[in-house]
């Protein structure tokens, strides 16, 4: 499968992106500095922003799908998920590709109430702007006709991969390793488990 990974420098995309090529698929970085961070990796690079609708359409010419691991660029960025997200989807809808899975966050949409009252804390002080983004996101590509998944991932640690992950809308959801949620992403994308689905992802036990 040909796959290209948005937000690819960053350490989920990086972890993503490497286990993609593991599992043989041809793999295309996209970035603002892939050219020069992986010039000696075996994947194809297009550098650019992805609020450049251009380069964004010149990355996902001749994929199979696409994986969106961006992060925001501070807690106050307003642009980079939503913007970013309507130019991958106009892109995909005008090359007839149809499969996108992308990171969301928990705490969006009815995954507030799977967190525990320390972390609403958190994302309430802090994280508004974030979370409302990653909103944003979800509703770009729910509203887009695209086979989509939004996989909302508990916070972010970067201790080792444990394999075990919870993909639940019911339960908990506290942390997980990035190595974890690339992992799941990975696997998303071949098994197809949440098409036009929102699933939330932790750790277990």
């Amino acid at each position: 499968m040909r796959v290209v990974v948005f937000g690819a420098t960053g350490k989920t995309g990086e972890h993503a992106w490497q286990l993609l090529l593991e599992a043989g698929h041809d793999v295309t970085v996209f970035g603002r500095s892939v050219e020069r961070r992986y010039a000696d990796e075996p994947v194809a690079r297009v550098q650019g922003d992805v609020l450049d609708a251009d380069a964004v359409a010149k990355a996902i010419e001749a994929q199979d799908a696409v994986l969106v691991c961006l992060g925001p660029v501070s807690t106050k960025d307003q642009s980079t998920l939503s913007d970013g997200a309507a130019n991958i989807a106009s892109a995909m809808k005008a090359r007839g590709i149809r499969r996108v899975v992308f990171i969301s966050a928990a705490g969006v949409g009815e995954s507030w109430k799977q967190m525990p009252w320390y972390l609403k804390l958190v994302c309430r002080a802090m994280l508004r702007t974030i979370l409302a983004e990653h909103a944003r996101e979800e509703e770009i590509f729910a509203s887009s006709a695209l086979d989509w998944t939004a996989v909302r991932a508990a916070v972010l640690t970067n201790k080792p991969a444990t394999g075990r992950i919870v993909a639940s809308n019911a339960g908990p959801i506290k942390t997980i390793p990035r190595a974890d949620l690339a992992a799941f992403l990975v696997a998303e994308l071949v098994n197809q488990d949440y098409v036009n689905r929102a699933i939330s992802v932790t750790s277990g036990h």
